[in-house]
């Protein structure tokens, strides 16, 4: 058995090639609770959440199996919203048949509402979408960089973009950007391949955050790229690895 990080990921291999993925998040002050900034159902704090950790397993090509949930707030109604959101982004990416566990606060009231959502996958480390990448990769970008009140509440999630991207030969690697940006992740995976990116002058912020995983970043061969912009029309050639 023997395990590493990638990205924000925690990956166990065993023996037979068998291997656990690993995704977390954690959401803070955006709920209904006296000392929340952002006052919203903690059902949508959930929710996407969710988004951000099965967002990320997906893009491994792992299968999500258990889903667990740290509600740092009682289980009435707080705890009891959480799940409801959970299973609403559960729907969102067609996900049945998974695990869900979790806990509440019931010792002490609370003020902020607080949770913390893992997802657990399955995969054969030979399948994992990790290709080597090249010089002269490019870098696509999907969707734009939301964050807070910008994030529309009813959005589905990217996640039948991800399958059908998965199927794709030339796709090396697609990375969710988070709240650290776009710019923080596509210098973080051309590092990973020993390689930098030179991102080019577009109108989108780079460095802003893209909240619950609003935009996707899309690693490929340059053969590849007239092909994947051909099928997204709203994607962007964003970069190139040098």
């Amino acid at each position: 058995m023997s395990s590493y990080i990638r990205r924000d990921l925690a990956i166990t291999t065993f023996a037979d090639e068998r291997c656990i993925v690993v995704a977390c998040d954690s959401c803070g002050a955006i709920g209904n609770k006296s000392c929340d900034i952002l006052k919203l159902s903690p059902r949508y704090a959930a929710k996407f959440t969710t988004r951000v950790v099965l967002t990320e397993l997906l893009c491994t090509g792992a299968k999500p199996v258990s889903i667990t949930n740290g509600v740092s707030c009682e289980m009435h109604p707080t705890g009891e919203e959480t799940i409801l959101g959970i299973r609403d982004e559960l729907i969102n990416a067609d996900i049945k048949d998974i695990t869900l566990i979790g806990s509440t606060e019931e010792n002490f009231e609370t003020s902020m509402t607080a949770l913390a959502i893992t997802a657990i996958g399955t995969a054969k480390e030979s399948e994992l979408k990790f290709t080597q990448a090249t010089k002269g990769d490019k870098l696509i970008l999907y969707g734009l960089p939301h964050v807070g009140a910008e994030v529309d509440l009813e959005s589905i999630g990217l996640y039948s973009q991800i399958r059908q991207l998965l199927r794709l030969p030339g796709v090396r690697e697609m990375v969710p950007a988070g709240s650290k940006g776009i710019a923080y992740e596509a210098e973080k995976l051309a590092s990973i391949n020993n390689m930098k990116i030179n991102l080019y002058d577009t109108e989108v912020d780079y460095r802003k955050s893209a909240g619950p995983a609003t935009c996707l970043l899309i690693l490929c061969a340059d053969s590849y790229v007239n092909q994947v912009l051909g099928i997204y029309p709203m994607s962007i050639d964003i970069g190139i690895l040098e």
